[in-house]
Formats: C-alpha cells, structure tokens, sequence
C-alpha cells in the first residue's frame, strides 16, 4: 500500500483532494500530519509526498519516490541542493493555469496597445481626453509579440494573439518544434538576436537558476524603443529599476506587470508613478465564482499522478530538479 504524505499546513482544498484520493484509491493510507515534528515522523516510510519538504525531513525519507509541488513554479528555495541530488521525481501544476494567464496577458496587450493607462489616468481626474494616451496606438495585426517561455501558457497566449491577427516568435528551451500559434521559434541562446522584433516583448517563464535579472538594462536597450514589456511568469527574472529607468528614458514604451523582484512592490518605486505602465498584484492566475475552479483541476491532476504512480505508470508534469521546472 503506498504510503503519501501531504505535508502541514493543509488548506481546507488540499484535506478535500486527500479524502478524494482515500475515497477513489482506497490502497493508498493518505495521511495528513499537524505539525512539522509529525511530518518528519511520517514521512520515514512515505512512498510519496505533496507540498514542502524541508531538508531535515527529505533526510529521514527512506522511500520517498515521488513528490507533488503545491505550485506551477514555487518560490526560490524550494528546490534546494539535497532535493535536487534526491532520486525523488517532482510534478508539478504547469498547464491548469493557460487560460487564466493567457487572458491576463491580453487583457496587458490590448490595454497597452490602446493607451488605457492615459485613458484611466484622466478618467479619474475627471477628464474627458481624447489624447490621454500616452502613445501612439498599435495595429495588433501589424505587430508581433516575441514570447518568452512558449509552453502551457505561453503557447496559449500565441493563440491568443494569433486571433488578433499578431505575428508570433517564441524563445523557449524545450520546445522541439513551433507549437500553434507559433510562426518561429528559437532557443534562449537567440533571444538578444530576436527581441529587437518584438512590439510586445511577453515573459511566460519560471524563475530558474540560470535567468535572475535576466531582462536588464542591457536586454531592454535591445528592443524597440515603441516595444512593450509583459512579464506574467516570475519577478526574479526582470530587474525592476532597470525597467522603470528604460521607460522613463524612452528605452522602451511601456510595460505590464503582473509580478515582481519583490512582492509585494514596495508603496515607494518609482513603477508606481511612471505613465504607460499596468500593475496588477499577482492576480493573473486568481479564480473567480464564475470561472473555471483551479483548485478542481488541482485535485484532479493530483489523483491523475497518484493513480499512475500506484500502478507504476509514468508521471504527469515531471520537473527537472536542476532547472527547478
């Protein structure tokens, strides 16, 4: 009977989806300890585990094969050296957020391309401005959107653009082949190459340990001083002075945020105050009543893998411990 942890503190969502696994694999003994010093008790002879391990507990893991992460791309620290040199097999989340994320970037291009901030700025001052953009428009069908990161959510989001008649150019480490919606695609080693392309310039990756302040003065002065820059994916990747200083200084036109070297961005940077610029506070994958239910799909992709890691079949969503996605 394989034996899985799910690692304190549980929400109420994730003590539903280990009733659900008892109910529906009943040869699996679920078990939900309350504190850390129980965690590390149970997990000695755990088969499995969901959410963080800690060091001191992956240490007193003697069985532990397969290990579920609570998130698509956890915060740094969460694969930390023991875990990578671990044989543990980590899945985690990526895919269930591609429609959600998707949309929060098109909602970051269209606004961007049709002078909202301008438009939001004097609608609260009251003022009826037909100029209030803050540039000049973008014909979507004559753009192209360079995508950074062309997996679950960055090839949805070429759909997307494709819809709008947008050319598309995605840099991505392990995409074989231009997935759909994709017109080319190129390796990271290219992207200094292709930036320049881009009147949107979209970030879907992960945070990995290779890409911290990856997008930097430097990479900004690469692209069109009419681009856009949308980072979705990770705050770590983009050095946020860097960019508030290329916007102001014309560098570039603008930017969408929906995350940040630090969250949350301090009451005092400068991004608060520049023109042309949409801030959301890491909300892109939030759910609503009336949307698709991601903890449902949570629960659903976690029973996926624990049925094929019960019958010894090959896992869903396996990350590569050593890029950390």
């Amino acid at each position: 009977m394989p034996k899985l942890v799910i690692m304190p503190p549980q929400t109420d969502a994730q003590k539903m989806w280990a009733a659900r696994i008892s109910d529906t694999l009943p040869d699996f003994d679920v078990v939900l300890p309350g504190n850390a010093d129980e965690a590390k008790r149970e997990i000695v002879d755990a088969d499995a585990a969901f959410g963080n391990v800690p060091s001191d507990a992956l240490a007193a893991a003697t069985r532990l094969r397969w290990l579920q992460s609570p998130q698509a791309a956890p915060p740094p620290g969460y694969y930390y050296d023991e875990l990578i040199a671990h044989p543990v097999t980590v899945t985690n989340f990526r895919g269930i957020y591609n429609d959600h994320i998707s949309a929060h970037i098109m909602m970051m291009v269209l606004g961007l391309s049709r002078g909202l901030p301008g438009y939001m700025r004097a609608k609260a001052n009251h003022a009826y401005d037909k100029d209030a953009n803050d540039a000049e428009f973008v014909f979507l069908p004559d753009s192209t959107a360079v995508i950074v990161g062309v997996g679950g959510i960055g090839g949805a989001t070429a759909l997307q653009c494709k819809g709008f008649g947008m050319r598309t150019i995605g840099v991505d480490p392990r995409v074989g082949g231009p997935p759909d919606g994709v017109d080319e695609l190129f390796s990271p080693d290219r992207l200094t190459d292709v930036i320049g392309r881009g009147d949107f310039v979209i970030l879907t990756m992960p945070h990995t340990p290779e890409n911290r302040g990856m997008f930097d003065a430097a990479m900004f002065a690469r692209m069109k001083s009419s681009a856009y820059f949308i980072n979705i994916g990770r705050g770590p990747t983009t050095k946020l002075d860097d960019l508030a200083a290329a916007i102001d200084n014309g560098v570039i036109a603008g930017a969408g945020l929906d995350v940040y070297e630090t969250e949350p961005l301090p009451a005092d940077h400068r991004l608060w105050d520049i023109q042309n610029v949409i801030l959301t506070p890491h909300v892109a994958a939030k759910e609503d009543a009336g949307g698709a239910n991601l903890d449902e799909r949570r629960s659903d992709l976690l029973l996926d893998n624990a049925r094929r890691f019960a019958a010894g079949d090959e896992l869903l969503n396996v990350v590569d411990k050593s890029l950390w996605f």
